[in-house]
C-alpha cells in the first residue's frame, strides 16, 4: 500500500510544473474576496502509476479513494513554510479522488482568500504541499529511485517565472525577464518539455470569474466571456519555452 501511494505521489509532483490537465479557477466577489480552485487532472497517469504499484496496484484495482482533508491537519509535516503562509493554509482543503480501475488520478486544492493578493501566496505553498507528501510517502531519500523513477529533480511550476500584481479591479501577470533568462537551468521544467515532445499533452488553464463586467483585458491567449465577466487563459509547456508572453494577462473591471 505505502508503496502505491508513494507511486502516485511521485508521478503528482509533474502537475507541479502545469503538465497534463492543470485548472486555476479564481472566483471573485465585490469586496475583493473570494475563492481558488486547483485541480490536477493526471488520469492519464494511472497507467503507470498501476504498473510502479505492481503487486500493490492489483490488490487496489476495485479500491476507490474519494476524500477530502483539511490542510490545517498536515501543516506541521510540511516543511519551508512561513507563518503567514501556514496561516493561509489552515483555510484550505485538498481533495483526492483516484480509482485505477477507472483511470481517474485528480488532486484537487480549494482556498478561500480576503483579498486577491493572496492568490500569490497560495501559488507558492501548493506545491510545497504536494512535494512534503510525496517525500513522507517515500521516506527521507526523495530523488533516489522509486519504482523505476531515477532522481526524481525537485519540483517547480511555470508561475515561478511570473510575478503577479492581484489587487481589487486589477489583475497582473507579466513575465520575470530576469529570472526566466535562467531558465535553461530548470532541470525539472526540461524533463517536461522532454515529456512532452514524445506525445505526453501538457497544458495549464486559468479561469478567473469577475464579480462584474471587465472593462479592459490583454493578452495573447486571454478570451473574454460575452457577458464579459470570465476570462480565460490557455497554455501548454511549448508556450511557455517557445513565447512565455502568451501566459502573461492584464484585466481591469
Amino acid at each position: 500500500m505505502k508503496k502505491l501511494v508513494a507511486s502516485f505521489f511521485v508521478c503528482s509532483t509533474l502537475l507541479l510544473a502545469g503538465c497534463f490537465e492543470t485548472t486555476q479557477e479564481i472566483n471573485l466577489n465585490e469586496d475583493g474576496s473570494g475563492t481558488l480552485s486547483n485541480t490536477n487532472d493526471m488520469s492519464a497517469l494511472a497507467g503507470l502509476a498501476k504498473q510502479m504499484g505492481e503487486k500493490e496496484a492489483e490488490k487496489m484495482s476495485n479500491e476507490v479513494i474519494d476524500t477530502t482533508m483539511a490542510l490545517s491537519s498536515q501543516l506541521d509535516s510540511i516543511k519551508g513554510l512561513t507563518s503567514e503562509e501556514k496561516e493561509l493554509m489552515k483555510r484550505g482543503t485538498m481533495h483526492v479522488n483516484i480509482n485505477l480501475n477507472d483511470d481517474k488520478f485528480i488532486i484537487t486544492m480549494n482556498f478561500p482568500f480576503a483579498s486577491p493578493a493572496e492568490i500569490k501566496i497560495y501559488n507558492q505553498v501548493t506545491g510545497k504541499v504536494l512535494a512534503q507528501a510525496m517525500k513522507e510517502q517515500m521516506g527521507n531519500d526523495v530523488t533516489g529511485s522509486i519504482g523505476g523513477i531515477e532522481d526524481v529533480p525537485v519540483p517547480s511550476s511555470f508561475d515561478d517565472y511570473f510575478s503577479l500584481d492581484f489587487s481589487n479591479g486589477l489583475l497582473v501577470k507579466m513575465l520575470d525577464k530576469e529570472k526566466y533568462s535562467g531558465v535553461a537551468n530548470d532541470v525539472y521544467l526540461k524533463n517536461m518539455k522532454e515529456s512532452a515532445s514524445m506525445g505526453i499533452p501538457m497544458s495549464a488553464t486559468y479561469i478567473i470569474n469577475l464579480p462584474r463586467a471587465a472593462t479592459k483585458v490583454e493578452g495573447k491567449n486571454a478570451k473574454l466571456s460575452d457577458d464579459k465577466k470570465k476570462v480565460t487563459i490557455k497554455a501548454d509547456i511549448d508556450d511557455f519555452f517557445d513565447d512565455p508572453a502568451t501566459m502573461e494577462f492584464r484585466i481591469e473591471y
